[in-house]
């Protein structure tokens, strides 16, 4: 795959003026790191980081909306300059696009979700959203799973009981625990899922854009901004 970005024009080796906008894709409904709010406006933790970026590296910044295993591929082939959204960052997505400095780290522990009586992972039908760690952990351990692109369609085929479990990023969100007591589910069973923590990618080799976004998370850090923006949601 090859970079078409708006900062790095890998085939010329021109940089294009900063003027350009920079397209930023993410996936919506995971808040409170991004999700489209009542008013149909993007916001969240990394809305807020992503702007700042933005002002302080001098960059037009405009967004789309995209399912999540549109993003990586997305800002692989150029369709995005940079993507985000709760992105964890490991040695598998190293190999496909370059990340900025990691600015946030969550539990490893990630939750089956599921009725009282369901069965373990080992023998169960499992629900997970397609392109995430948590789809690439099940098929490691080589588990039944239908992987869907949107999260709410993993929620909907748990609810109507068209598979026993769902695993995704669960159990610290307050709007999945309110899914959960309304429907009548728990937090039956765990697994831990390695990273080193949340970041925005790039295209591989859009080193003139990767710099100007760690340039900004440096200063954003040592300035308290970043642990300011962090309070702020979590």
């Amino acid at each position: 795959m090859s970079c078409a970005g708006t900062i790095a024009g890998l085939a010329t080796g021109l940089v294009l003026a900063a003027t350009e906008p920079i397209i930023v894709g993410t996936d919506g409904p995971f808040p409170a790191y991004i999700y489209v709010d009542e008013a149909g406006q993007i916001t969240g933790y990394e809305r807020d980081i992503m702007d700042e970026v933005c002002a302080r590296a001098a960059l037009t910044c405009e967004w789309e909306l995209a399912i999540f295993d549109e993003l990586l591929p997305g800002v692989a082939d150029g369709r995005f300059d940079v993507v985000l959204g709760g992105i964890a960052v490991n040695d598998d997505r190293r190999a496909l696009v370059d990340f900025t400095q990691v600015y946030h780290t969550t539990s490893p522990q990630e939750w089956y979700m599921g009725r009282p009586d369901a069965p373990p992972p080992a023998s169960a039908r499992i629900a997970v959203q397609s392109g995430t760690v948590h789809e690439a952990h099940l098929r490691k351990l080589g588990l039944r799973y239908t992987a869907f692109p949107t999260e709410p369609q993993v929620l909907d085929a748990l609810r109507q009981g068209q598979v026993d479990l769902a695993l995704g990023p669960f159990e610290t969100r307050g709007d999945i625990q309110d899914f959960a007591q309304a429907n009548g589910f728990q937090f039956l069973y765990s697994d831990l899922i390695l990273d080193d923590g949340v970041a925005m990618a790039v295209c591989k080799g859009n080193t003139d854009l990767l710099d100007s976004l760690n340039a900004a998370l440096d200063a954003m850090r040592a300035d308290g901004t970043l642990q300011a923006i962090e309070l702020r949601w979590f």
